[in-house]
C-alpha cells in the first residue's frame, strides 16, 4: 500500500467513517470489503491472494477434531497501532484510513478505535478526542456507519455517552448521513434483532436533547455477515473446512456483496456533511489547543520586550551625555522546523538546562527521548498529552521513559524550535521629552496585547468550558504556567529575569480572577445547536482578533499554521491506498464506477 498523493478535488472522495464498540466487528467488515471489492465470487477469493488491510486474529473450533478444541487463526502482522492478540482491548489504537482507488475517486474508510474501551473512561475520553481531532483534517463526510452486533443487551455507558458527542461535534445535522450497520447478521437470519430497539431509545434521547429527528429504518440499515473472510483467513492457515459447510459461506458472500452495494448507493444519495470548513465546536476546540503554545511563546516575548523597553528608557535617563539613542533593543521570535518531529523531556534540571546564547539565557531540553518520533495521533506542541503513551520510547506498563526515567506526562512531542533575537525599535530621538514618549508609547502598546491576550485566552476558556461534557485543562493557562517554571529555573542559575517572572505570574493572576467570576455568575442552562454555531462564531472572529495584533499577530498566526500543517501531514501518514488492478470488474467496482458518472 502506497503514499496517497491528494492532486483530486477532496469533492468527490467517498469518506465513510466507522463507529462502534469494542470488538463489534470494524476490523473484519473493512478486511471483508476488500476481499469483495477484489474478487466477484467466494471461490474466486479463495483461489486469490488473501487481501488483508488489518491484522486479525480470531479463533474457531478445529475441524479435525473430535474434542470441541479451538485453534487460533491470524492474518496480517500485527504493529503498536494493531493489537489484535490484546483480548477485550480495542484492536484498533488509532485512526487510520483505507483508501481505494478507482478511475479519478476514490474511497475512503476511516477506522476508529473501539469505543467502550477496557481501559475505562479516561481512554474512551482519549480516544473520542483523538477521533474528532482526526477528522477536522478533512473537508467532508458522506457516510457515518455506526456498527452493532444486532443481539446486544444493551448499549455500554461509555459508548452512548462517545456516539453523543461525536453527533454533536458534527453538528448534529449529519442525521440523513448516519448508517446503521450490523454485523454478524447470520444469528438473526439478515434481520434486525434485539438491538434495535436499544438504538431507539438512543435515537429518543438525542430526540430529547437536541430536539434533532435522527432516522432508523430499512432504508439505513444494512446486515452482513462476514464469516466468509473468516473462511478466507482459515484457509490461509492451511487449515480445510468441510465442503458441506460451504454453502453457508457462500451465501454470508453474496449477501454481504448484496448490502454492500445498497449501502453505498445509499451514502451516495446523501448530501456532503462538511467537517472541516463547517463551524463545529469540535473545529473550535481544536484551534483553541493549536494556539497554546503560540500564545504561550508570544506571552513571555512580550513580558519581555516590555521589560526590555523599561530598562532603555531608564538608561536614557541616567545617562551621562546629552546624546539620545536612535533606537532601543527588542526582542522578535522565529519558529524554526525540526528536520523530525521529536518527543522531550521538559523535567527541570534532570533533562533540561539553562544556556546562554549571546546576550540570552534560554531553556534547552537536552534530553531527546525520541529524536525521530512519528507517533499517530498526538497534538504536536502540547505537553503531556495523553497519546505520548504510545510513544516507544515510554514503558507501556509503568507509563516511564525508557530513557530519561521521567513520566510520560512530563514530555512533549515537537515539530519546531522557537527562537528570540535582539531587533532594534527606532525612537524619536529629537528631544528627551519625544524619546520616552516614543518609549512609553511602545510599552501600553506590549500592555494593550498582553491585556488583549490574556481577555480572548478567558473567552476560549470559557467557550470550551461551557461546550465540554468531558473534562479539559486549560492548554494555553497550562503552557504559562511551564514557561513560568523555566523562568523560575533562569533566576535561580543568575538570570536577570524577576520583572518577566512576575509579568507572567500577574497573567495567570488575571485569568484565575476571570474564572472565577465566571464560575459565580454563570448558570445551568440547556443550549440548542443554534446556540453552538453562534458561540463557533465568537471563537473564529476571536482568532481573528489575536491574528490582527499590529505587533504580535503575525507571529501567532505563523505557528498555528504550522502546527495545523503538521496534523494535515500526519493524517495524511496514516492513509493506506489500495489499488485494485485495472481489469478488476466485480459487482461492487461495477457500482463504484457506476456512481462516478
Amino acid at each position: 500500500m502506497a503514499r496517497f498523493n491528494r492532486h483530486r478535488s477532496s469533492e468527490s472522495d467517498i469518506n465513510i467513517i466507522l463507529l462502534s464498540e469494542t470488538g463489534a466487528g470494524k476490523t473484519t467488515f473493512i478486511n471483508a470489503l476488500a476481499n469483495y471489492l477484489f474478487y466477484s465470487t467466494l471461490n474466486e477469493a479463495l483461489n486469490g491472494e488473501m487481501k488483508v488491510l488489518i491484522p486479525a486474529s480470531f479463533s474457531i473450533l478445529d475441524p479435525a477434531s473430535d474434542q470441541n478444541e479451538s485453534i487460533r487463526i491470524s492474518v496480517g502482522e500485527p504493529s503498536d497501532h494493531e493489537k489484535c492478540h490484546a483480548v477485550g482491548q480495542s484492536s484498533t489504537q488509532i485512526c487510520q484510513s483505507y483508501v481505494f482507488l478507482f478511475r479519478n475517486r476514490v474511497l475512503r474508510l476511516i477506522d476508529t478505535p473501539g469505543l467502550g474501551d477496557v481501559r475505562g473512561v479516561d481512554q474512551d475520553t482519549t480516544n473520542c478526542d483523538h477521533i474528532l481531532s482526526y477528522l477536522s483534517q478533512y473537508e467532508h463526510l458522506n457516510g457515518i456507519c455506526m456498527l452493532f452486533r444486532p443481539n446486544e443487551e444493551r448499549l455500554g455507558v461509555s459508548f452512548r455517552f462517545c456516539f453523543k458527542q461525536l453527533l454533536a461535534h458534527l453538528n448534529i445535522n449529519a442525521a440523513e448521513n448516519l448508517m446503521f450497520v450490523f454485523t454478524s447478521g447470520k444469528a438473526t437470519f439478515y434481520r434486525l434483532g434485539s438491538t434495535a430497539s436499544l438504538i431507539k431509545e438512543l435515537l429518543k434521547e438525542i430526540k430529547e436533547t437536541w430536539n434533532i429527528d435522527v432516522p432508523f429504518n430499512v432504508h439505513n440499515s444494512f446486515t452482513f455477515d462476514n464469516e466468509a473472510f473468516r473462511l478466507l483467513a482459515t484457509h490461509k492457515n492451511n487449515i480445510d473446512v468441510p465442503v458441506h459447510d460451504r454453502t453457508s459461506y457462500d451465501k454470508s458472500w453474496e449477501k454481504s456483496v448484496e448490502e454492500t452495494i445498497r449501502l453505498l448507493k445509499k451514502i451516495n444519495q446523501c448530501g456532503l456533511h462538511a467537517v472541516r470548513d463547517s463551524l463545529s465546536i469540535n473545529t473550535a476546540r481544536q484551534l483553541i489547543r493549536q494556539l497554546a503554545r503560540p500564545i504561550g511563546e508570544i506571552a513571555r516575548l512580550i513580558q519581555e520586550n516590555i521589560v526590555q523597553a523599561e530598562q532603555g528608557k531608564q538608561n536614557i535617563l541616567n545617562r551621562s551625555t546629552s546624546t539620545v539613542p536612535a533606537t532601543i533593543i527588542q526582542k522578535a521570535g522565529k519558529s524554526i522546523p525540526l528536520a523530525y518531529p521529536r518527543t522531550v523531556c521538559t523535567t527541570k534540571d534532570k533533562c533540561t538546562e539553562v544556556i546562554t546564547v549571546g546576550a540570552d539565557t534560554k531553556i534547552n531540553y537536552k534530553t531527546h527521548c525520541h529524536s525521530r518520533c512519528y507517533l499517530s495521533g498526538v497534538t504536536a506542541e502540547s505537553l503531556g498529552h495523553p497519546i505520548l503513551q504510545k510513544c516507544s520510547a515510554v514503558n507501556k506498563e509503568t507509563g516511564q521513559c525508557k530513557k530519561c526515567g521521567c513520566h510520560w506526562n512530563a514530555h512533549m512531542h515537537i515539530t519546531y524550535v522557537y527562537e528570540t533575537y535582539n531587533t532594534y525599535v527606532k525612537i524619536n530621538d529629537c528631544t528627551l521629552r519625544t524619546a520616552i514618549a516614543d518609549i512609553d508609547n511602545l510599552v501600553e502598546g506590549l500592555q494593550r496585547e498582553q491585556a488583549a491576550i490574556v481577555d480572548i485566552c478567558n473567552q476560549l476558556i470559557r467557550f470550551v468550558r461551557k461546550h465540554s461534557m468531558i473534562p479539559y485543562n486549560d492548554d494555553v493557562i497550562q503552557y504559562i504556567r511551564y514557561y513560568i517554571r523555566e523562568e523560575e529555573n533562569k533566576y535561580q542559575n543568575g538570570a536577570n529575569n524577576i520583572g518577566v517572572l512576575e509579568g507572567l505570574k500577574k497573567m495567570v493572576e488575571d485569568h484565575e480572577q476571570a474564572t472565577k467570576l465566571f464560575k459565580e455568575t454563570s448558570t445551568n442552562r440547556k443550549f440548542s445547536v443554534a446556540d453552538d454555531l453562534s458561540d463557533c462564531e465568537n471563537v473564529f472572529t476571536l482568532v481573528s482578533k489575536l491574528y490582527d495584533l499590529p505587533i504580535n499577530g503575525a507571529s501567532i498566526r505563523e505557528q498555528v499554521e504550522r502546527v495545523q500543517q503538521h496534523q494535515v501531514d500526519a493524517t495524511h501518514q496514516q492513509e493506506h491506498i489500495i489499488k485494485p488492478p485495472p481489469y478488476t470488474n466485480t459487482p461492487i467496482m461495477q457500482v463504484l464506477n457506476e456512481l462516478n458518472r
